[in-house]
């Protein structure tokens, strides 16, 4: 998701997924959190890490339950401000498919 403000994403019911970003840092601003659909998507985990000197930081989410929503990605000047959105992905949450679907 580094180069692309919005993007799509299809998982099966029950799946694991990242979110991978970039940490705005350089640009100063700080990540104020994610939001979305808890009925639709649990959020699993939220790490901060170095990459090899760059800042960085990586959502888990499960697909729940059949549906779509939005993840949005927010961030907030690191002066103080008003929060924008960094970063948007439309997550779309289906049945689990067998082998031969």
């Amino acid at each position: 998701m580094d180069n692309e403000y919005a993007s799509a994403l299809n998982v099966e019911e029950n799946e694991v997924f990242a979110l991978d970003v970039i940490r705005p840092l350089a640009k100063g601003y700080r990540i104020s959190g994610a939001f979305f659909d808890p009925s639709i998507l649990r959020m699993e985990r939220y790490l901060e890490y170095d990459d090899d000197g760059e800042a960085r930081a990586r959502y888990l989410f499960t697909g729940l339950t059949g549906g779509a929503c939005d993840v949005l990605v927010r961030m907030v000047p690191a002066g103080g401000g008003e929060m924008v959105v960094y970063r948007q992905v439309t997550v779309s949450v289906g049945p689990p498919k067998g082998w031969f679907d």
